[in-house]
């Protein structure tokens, strides 16, 4: 008997410390759920810097998926891609990120320049500044 109760609290601690290292499970639907706002909230941050004000608070939604032809659906990894579509006002802007999702269930996402601009921007004050939807790093629910 103390030989099973060994074995069994052996075996539980195992797998809570497993549990523990494993991480979130990594969805496209949690990192949808995400970027979306995060994404958001920097686009208006770009804009407050550069002197333009939104008529609106900026609408976002994500479709996330990996790329590749064989790839998984879900888990951490260099490939995801996200389209993401911003609304402001009537205007209806696509943008696609190239996400490096960490098992820890933090991202990095990098926008096309062509669209969000380069790394640095000129604020109204004509200070340099970091761009903010350059490239950016989040992190969805982990509990």
């Amino acid at each position: 008997m103390r030989r099973f109760v060994g074995i069994a609290v052996a075996s539980i601690a195992a797998a809570l410390s497993l549990a523990a290292c494993g991480g979130p499970d990594v969805t496209a639907a949690r990192i949808d759920n995400a970027i979306a706002p995060t994404f958001g909230r920097l686009y208006a941050r770009q804009q407050a810097l550069v002197g333009r004000s939104l008529p609106s608070t900026p609408q976002t939604s994500a479709s996330c998926h990996r790329s590749g032809r064989d790839a998984p659906t879900t888990g951490a990894g260099s490939d995801w891609l996200c389209q993401l579509l911003l609304q402001v006002g009537t205007s209806l802007t696509q943008y696609t990120y190239e996400l490096t999702v960490q098992a820890t269930g933090c991202y990095t996402a990098e926008g096309p320049p062509g669209l969000v601009g380069q790394v640095t921007l000129t604020t109204r004050a004509g200070v340099t500044r970091v761009n903010p939807l350059f490239a950016f790093d989040g992190c969805f629910d982990s509990w």
